[in-house]
């Protein structure tokens, strides 16, 4: 799981993530249990080519297989060297392309698996229970940001993708001075809201609330926090990190399973720089476990 965080400012854009992967471990034996294991260096936020204005952050799913992230973003790094793109909203549509291809053969038996369940007009409990593994496990998303030349203009856009899709929606772009979190933003919506969405199902299906969800929301608005519109960009760096700190001392300190934590990793592409690390691990940094940053 991941906290992953974005902002779109006038003055550039913010990647931020948090380092914890969590990998199924088996047993040793092939009737023994396995279990989870969460390892706190991962690098979820990544550059895209060298001597780039581009960058991609990543939730849920981790690689496609074999396939790291890392792997995967040098292959459309490459391409992009060989055919250059114009605008952001091309270089969003290529890495949708260029993404689906390659989730979609990895994992084929998952998605048409899916498919077939969601297919049926009734399901066993064992099958629901399966059809919920098969959308939890291998759903997962991106925000790809920066700019293009001439015109300089920052801009992100998200994408979610889950096997029971066909085909990948289009690029959702995100509007200047809205963060948006991804992953376990539980926290951060609480921060914010009050409440987050978790809570307000809850309420809505205990049967002890009359009005609709617009009145729920609508009682709920004065208690939420307003944020300036469009965030200077240290400042904006600062959100994304407060934002994801919280998150991962918040399930540090809980009764939930510790999905989220290691170093905070924050990068930035400004208007006039090309992408730099804000926060980035050494390649030591497991071995230091002082979680070293380059500055």
């Amino acid at each position: 799981m991941t906290i992953a965080a974005c902002y779109l400012s006038s003055e550039g854009v913010v990647f931020g993530a948090d380092s914890t992967s969590t990998v199924y471990v088996p047993g040793p034996g092939a009737d023994s249990g396995g279990a989870d294991h969460h390892y706190d260096y991962a690098q979820k936020v990544f550059q895209i080519g060298e001597d780039s204005r581009l960058g991609i952050a990543f939730w849920g799913l981790g690689s496609l297989g074999s396939t790291s992230y890392r792997t995967l973003v040098a292959r459309f790094a490459d391409q992009l060297q060989a055919q250059p793109a114009t605008t952001m909203a091309d270089v969003a549509n290529r890495w949708n392309q260029f993404f689906w291809t390659a989730y979609s053969s990895v994992f084929a038996q998952v998605i048409q698996r899916t498919q077939q369940l969601l297919g049926q007009v009734t399901r066993t409990p064992d099958e629901e229970g399966e059809l919920a593994y098969l959308l939890q496990a291998f759903s997962g998303g991106f925000c790809l940001g920066g700019y293009c030349l001439p015109d300089r203009v920052p801009e992100a856009l998200e994408t979610t993708f889950s096997p029971d899709q066909t085909e990948l929606a289009a690029p959702r772009p995100l509007a200047i001075g809205n963060a948006k979190f991804w992953g376990c933003p539980n926290m951060i919506y609480r921060l914010i809201y009050g409440v987050d969405f978790g809570i307000l199902d809850a309420i809505m299906e205990s049967g002890k609330w009359t009005g609709t969800p617009d009145d729920l929301i609508e009682l709920m608005s004065p208690f939420r926090l307003a944020q300036p519109l469009d965030l200077p960009i240290r400042e904006a760096i600062d959100w994304v990190y407060t934002s994801i700190y919280t998150t991962s001392q918040a399930l540090k300190f809980s009764h939930l399973a510790p999905v989220c934590g290691g170093p905070v990793e924050i990068a930035v592409i400004t208007t006039d720089r090309l992408f730099r690390w804000v926060r980035h691990k050494k390649l030591d940094a497991a071995i230091s476990q002082g979680g070293r940053f380059d500055e």
